[in-house]
């Protein structure tokens, strides 16, 4: 009830406008189910009719593609600028990742830096670090990359655009933006195009700048609901292997898994924003557990194994995994150490079984009278099985991407990101301030959290998308005529349509 108004930039695409889509994920959307349930259909919609306006707009722009009128409005009501928005896929086409993480992030700053008090709160990722180990401080040196190089941030950004626009292939442009990347002493292409981002800001005096890291951004404990997820994250494929009977992961147990509820870095931002809106904000802020609360690979291996035989001793689970798989252990490994079955293996397995089942023709190849009594339900068979082994070559493919893009981070290098500057905020708080706002990753009890909170979460919100099925949003939740929140012109809601289910492929684009 304390917030007056919170203005959300929303880029329209095929899908619907930028209000078409702000509802579409206000009343589908599992994130909003607490507040759609506490107020009711009617309130529910006057209250974000009240509270949130939508402006159509693209970080990718200039000035986000706001009209001089609207920047205008804003400079005179805005209070902040608060930047979420950012192409999170470790090794996307550069060229977008460049416009949308580096560019984007400045188009947003512009933006900012109009308002009679321009403060700017960027969310970026603590792993713009790099390639480095131990302990991180809440700090930034404009200029001077990880491994400690000085560059001109602006000249890098403008350059490497300019070459990668000359490349013709996806695989060109990724393989050039690494090579740049990694003589800077970032890992990939997404930590590069965010630290060049913060570089950028930095180096700005026409915004108060705060800078908000994140590490590995997990399930909720609490909010909106216990375990709730969205996408394919970390975690999820060390989960969905030490859940197969494929039971190694290539991490180094000793390192830290700086795992940090997503409910919590909500919290964090929260806190972040106020301290910023009172002049009392420091300039970074780390947003982790490794420092105060720490959780190593093995511990986690454990943990997974441990919830691993939960699922499977389940009656849905299959005979095999409940007889066999449910006792097998679970272990890490070197990264570059040769093991049985590999993951390579695996993959030819499934991809020669497809092509024998493709090639076994039952009706010209078994005798007809063989043929006539079992040949519908073998020909069901196969194709179910083909199906199988596509779906499997798939998603061992899609694991092989993504264990050796996650390497630096479970294997190579062991990070401790200092917290210090957001558990002063928290400790701050009052006493009915604190049950709602306070950094509270140091209550977290991570056998409790990972075996009862987070694995059930992952089960429904991301392991079904490795396996290339469905996850579902909440049924429609009807809305009545309202008033466009964009332009205060009476309309006509068009009909809740059902929002298509997120499929694994969709969640990598």
């Amino acid at each position: 009830p304390d917030v007056g108004r919170v203005t959300v930039l929303i880029r329209s695409n095929r899908k619907g406008s930028a209000v078409e889509r702000f509802w579409q994920f206000a009343e589908r959307s599992p994130a909003v189910r607490p507040l759609r349930k506490k107020l009711g259909r009617e309130r529910f919609h006057a209250f974000l009719e009240e509270k949130v306006e939508v402006l159509e707009g693209d970080c990718g722009q200039p000035l986000c593609g706001l009209d001089e009128p609207t920047l205008e409005g804003l400079a005179e009501t805005l209070d902040a600028v608060v930047h979420f928005a950012g192409l999170t896929d470790f090794e996307p086409d550069p060229l977008l990742g460049l416009l949308t993480n580096t560019f984007g992030g400045e188009n947003a700053a512009d933006v900012a830096a109009r308002a009679k008090v321009p403060r700017f709160l960027h969310i970026s990722t603590a792993f713009v670090a790099g390639n480095v180990s131990g302990h991180i401080e809440e700090a930034i040196e404009a200029g001077v990359s990880p491994n400690g190089t000085r560059f001109d941030p602006n000249a890098v950004a403008t350059e490497l655009l300019a070459e990668l626009r000359d490349l013709e292939t996806k695989r060109e442009r990724i393989d050039l933006a690494n090579e740049r990347a990694e003589e800077l002493g970032w890992p990939n292409i997404y930590t590069f195009t965010k630290g060049l981002s913060e570089h950028l800001h930095a180096l700005r005096d026409d915004i108060d700048l705060v800078l908000v890291r994140p590490a590995i951004v997990e399930s909720a404990r609490n909010y909106p609901f216990a375990g709730w997820n969205e996408g394919i994250n970390t975690s999820g494929p060390l989960v969905w292997l030490l859940s197969s009977w494929f039971r190694s992961f290539p991490a180094n147990p000793k390192n830290h898994f700086d795992v940090v509820p997503v409910d919590t870095v909500a919290r964090g931002a929260l806190l972040v924003l106020a301290a910023q809106l009172r002049g009392e904000a420091e300039g970074v802020y780390h947003f982790g557990s490794s420092a105060t609360n720490p959780l190593t690979f093995r511990r986690a291996i454990d943990l997974t194994a441990l919830a691993a035989r939960r699922m499977h001793s389940k009656d849905s689970a299959t005979p095999f995994d409940r007889l066999v798989v449910k006792y097998m252990d679970a272990v890490p490994r070197g990264a570059d150490k040769d093991h049985f079955p590999s993951l390579p293996f695996l993959r030819k397995v499934a991809q020669e079984g497809r092509r024998y089942l493709k090639d076994f023709r039952p009706k010209e190849q078994l005798p007809d009278a063989v043929y006539d009594r079992w040949g519908s339900a073998l020909d069901d068979k196969i194709k179910k099985l083909s199906m199988d082994c596509r779906n499997a070559d798939r998603t061992i493919g899609l694991v092989e991407d993504m264990l050796r893009l996650y390497r630096p981070f479970v294997h190579d290098n062991d990070y401790i990101f200092a917290n210090d500057h957001v558990h002063a905020l928290s400790q701050r708080l009052s006493p009915a301030e604190h049950e709602l706002f306070r950094f509270d990753v140091n209550e977290v009890d991570w056998r409790r959290y990972w075996l009862d909170v987070h694995v059930p979460g992952l089960e429904v919100w991301c392991l079904p998308l490795l396996r290339n099925d469905r996850v579902e949003d909440d049924p429609p939740f009807p809305r009545p005529v309202r008033t466009s929140i964009a332009s205060g012109v009476k309309v006509q809601a068009p009909e809740s349509k059902p929002a298509p289910p997120r499929h694994r492929h969709e969640e990598l684009r």
